[in-house]
């Protein structure tokens, strides 16, 4: 059999990828293959964005926050983001909802297997387990793999590397309107590093100590710094119920480049993360929509993802980091300092327009983001 559509990973792009295409009609005669890893990792998730009105996955929504902080006080101002909330899905929550879903659809087959080998040939794409051979016209691979970024040279690789403990706590210490952004505060230690601080009642939380760096570090040194954090506070009766440990790629690199007609990267593996801060869920949701289309008008789908301005300043923002990477506090710390919130998210969410930018840049000293310019001049973009 060869299917119309394979897509290996059942993550939160695969998945949603999965449910658009079974639940549109236009593909109801399609035949659809998920291959996914074995394992329960998927559930050890939590992601979190911002939006200005409700929006289909509303319902999956477990917390949202009207205020947020985002600075190097050690006594900060919450400022109100409306018409956003910043709003977090639980991994759990999210696939709790869609693996039913998805495999209610007759039209598809989910296979649990680690793929071994993918490869295209002239009429279809070969896809390799330990113990099957599958063919599909098109394929959607979600197998992220830091050596490919590694392997070019062009572009600098960071990493967004956190350690995040849900606490709970014998007293109030939280305010459940109020996010801690990004909390530059603590430590910094040569690298960009910052507290986000997410409360749920005012004596739960998700406490994650986070870095834009190029190395990882030792878990006791995310432990550290989290309790740390706690004592500084005044926050020392707490019991830690639950941790989470992730990283984000931070690279520019265009891996959306390697695709094919029959063959498309999605999600890590084509860069949706956000090269500047790591948000990926809503870019997800946008460039899967953009398939969707794609598909269902013949186009090709070298539009779902491009080299732009936003990629431009992203890149420009990494070189620095590259170089110097003790001024991230100092350059995200000014722009919350100087700008409104609400322009910012809607910056980071790429639907600025060009002046409106031109504003966010004029919040920084210009000399670094020129420099940085003039050199990849010269490196090339």
């Amino acid at each position: 059999m060869i299917y119309d559509y394979a897509i290996i990973g059942a993550g939160a792009a695969g998945s949603l990828l999965a449910d658009a295409l079974l639940s549109d009609p236009h593909f109801k005669k399609r035949s659809v293959l998920i291959i996914d890893r074995p394992g329960n990792e998927y559930k050890d998730r939590t992601w979190c964005f911002w939006s200005e009105r409700s929006h289909t996955l509303a319902h999956l929504v477990s917390h949202q926050w009207s205020e947020i902080y985002a600075g190097d006080s050690k006594n900060p101002t919450f400022q109100s983001i409306a018409p956003y909330t910043y709003q977090m899905i639980k991994g759990v929550d999210f696939h709790n909802y869609f693996r039913p879903k998805i495999k209610d659809h007759s039209q598809l087959d989910w296979v649990v297997e680690e793929v071994t080998a993918v490869t295209e040939m002239k009429e279809v794409v070969k896809i390799e387990t330990a113990s099957e051979t599958f063919e599909a016209a098109t394929v959607f691979d979600s197998r992220f793999d830091y050596e490919l970024l590694q392997s070019n040279k062009k572009y600098p690789v960071l990493q967004q590397h956190f350690v995040g403990w849900f606490v709970k706590t014998d007293k109030a210490h939280f305010n459940p309107d109020q996010a801690l952004f990004m909390d530059f505060s603590t430590p910094q230690m040569g690298n960009t590093r910052f507290m986000y601080v997410l409360p749920t009642s005012d004596r739960e939380a998700l406490v994650e100590y986070t870095l834009f760096s190029h190395e990882t570090l030792e878990l006791e040194a995310y432990a550290k710094a989290i309790d740390n954090y706690l004592s500084e506070r005044n926050i020392v009766g707490y019991e830690v119920v639950a941790t989470e440990r992730g990283s984000i790629p931070m690279s520019c690199t265009p891996l959306w480049e390697r695709q094919t007609k029959r063959y498309i990267p999605i999600g890590l593996a084509a860069g949706w993360a956000k090269p500047s801060t790591g948000f990926t869920f809503d870019r997800t949701l946008v460039r899967v929509q953009r398939i969707v289309e794609g598909l269902k008008r013949d186009e090709s789908l070298l539009r779902v993802q491009r080299k732009d301005r936003f990629w431009l300043y992203d890149l420009l923002l990494l070189d620095i980091l590259d170089r110097r990477n003790e001024k991230g506090a100092a350059i995200f710390s000014r722009l919350f300092r100087k700008r409104k919130p609400q322009l910012i998210l809607r910056f980071l969410g790429e639907k600025t327009h060009f002046f409106q930018e031109l504003s966010i840049m004029a919040a920084n000293k210009p000399f670094p983001f020129i420099a940085a310019f003039v050199r990849r001049l010269f490196r090339g973009f």
